[in-house]
């Protein structure tokens, strides 16, 4: 299971490495800066996780983390010019790796003696923690500010995990796999489509009458 958990755990990092060279490009910056938007992408959410749950921070207890989110965000700027349709790459790229640490994160959370609710926001917080940073620095809009759905599959996918952990016989390794799924399919299934929250369910500006 650890080794598992750590093989999952060390691929969010390398694709949260990678979206954070690819929004990157928006912006003039050179080598360096890459990066460092890379690698703050790429162990931002997992740490904010870990302070809040008060356990050592996965990146400072193992260093490999680093280096290899490093070594994504590298070979990533070297082959730029063989990346093409950036911006749908860095939307499919996002939901591999918000659905790795948030599926993660329930088996972190749950290891600690905490209950399903504490896993569930946990799963949340990890999921868009490093999306929401790599937005900011590079300033883009934040896709959790988005009409699209990003968060509605974070939810729907711990729940799912959540649920088959408490009422089957299914191992975690096994429930994290299909919680992962369950996120990465449904946010895929709402790129592709262009699904959005309807209107009812939506805060706009307009509404304020301004």
């Amino acid at each position: 299971m650890f080794e598992f958990s750590y093989l999952v755990a060390l691929l969010a990092t390398v694709t949260f490495s990678i979206t954070g060279v690819l929004a990157a490009r928006t912006v003039r910056i050179d080598l360096f800066g890459v990066v460092v938007v890379g690698v703050v992408t790429a162990v931002g959410g997992g740490t904010l996780r870990d302070i809040i749950l008060d356990v050592p921070v996965f990146w400072i207890e193992d260093a490999s983390y680093v280096v290899a989110a490093v070594i994504a965000a590298v070979a990533t700027f070297v082959l730029k010019d063989l990346i093409s349709r950036r911006y749908q790459l860095l939307l499919y790229l996002d939901a591999l790796g918000v659905a790795l640490f948030a599926s993660s994160a329930i088996i972190k959370t749950l290891s600690l003696g905490l209950e399903n609710t504490h896993a569930a926001v946990m799963g949340v917080i990890t999921g868009i923690g490093g999306g929401l940073i790599r937005d900011l620095l590079t300033g883009r809009p934040t896709l959790i500010m988005s009409r699209d759905l990003y968060a509605s599959p974070i939810l729907l996918g711990v729940s799912v995990q959540l649920l088959v952990l408490a009422h089957t016989g299914m191992s975690a390794s096994l429930a994290m796999l299909l919680g992962g799924a369950v996120i990465f399919l449904s946010r895929c299934a709402a790129i592709h489509w262009h699904l959005q929250m309807p209107d009812q369910l939506t805060l706009d500006s307009r509404d304020s009458g301004h």
